[in-house]
């Protein structure tokens, strides 16, 4: 069950990467345009374009790295650090995904976010996926202690 929780995340995480990695480089999918797209998937009230590009390239690194961390922790791949680092590092991701996931459903965050068509995709699809991957590393990092030891 690990192995297929490992490589959900991975693969979610790898793919929400690369997109941001194209937003990056000016793509503007699934919008048509800077400020549909800034509608579409940052969502902050009144929002009327993208971030700028060297954060969502910071972001599209954080992401990507992500991508790799549960990989690091099971022994997978070698990443040269001390296993507390491992540790820490699977032990925030998991709280930053379980948070963001949850935080899109408590009202005040949500009014916060209240452009549409954002609003809707995160009710629908954005924070329930988010919860999944928060979930999923939790499993990871709960019954994998040893994995990063």
């Amino acid at each position: 069950m690990t192995s297929i929780l490992a490589t959900f995340v991975c693969g979610i995480l790898l793919m929400v990467g690369l997109i941001h990695v194209y937003w990056a480089a000016g793509g503007t999918w699934p919008g048509t345009d800077d400020e549909s797209l800034a509608k579409t998937v940052v969502g902050s009230n009144g929002i009327k374009a993208m971030p700028p590009r060297w954060i969502t390239t910071l972001v599209s690194i954080c992401i990507l790295i992500a991508a790799i961390l549960p990989l690091a922790w099971l022994g997978w791949i070698y990443i040269p650090l001390p296993s507390w680092i491992l540790t820490v590092a699977m032990i925030v991701l998991t709280l930053i995904f379980l948070a963001r996931g949850i935080g899109g459903f408590i009202p005040a965050i949500k009014k916060m976010n209240s452009e549409e068509p954002f609003a809707t995709l995160d009710a629908r699809y954005f924070s329930p996926l988010i919860i999944a991957v928060g979930l999923a590393l939790l499993n990871i990092l709960v019954f994998n202690f040893s994995g990063a030891q």
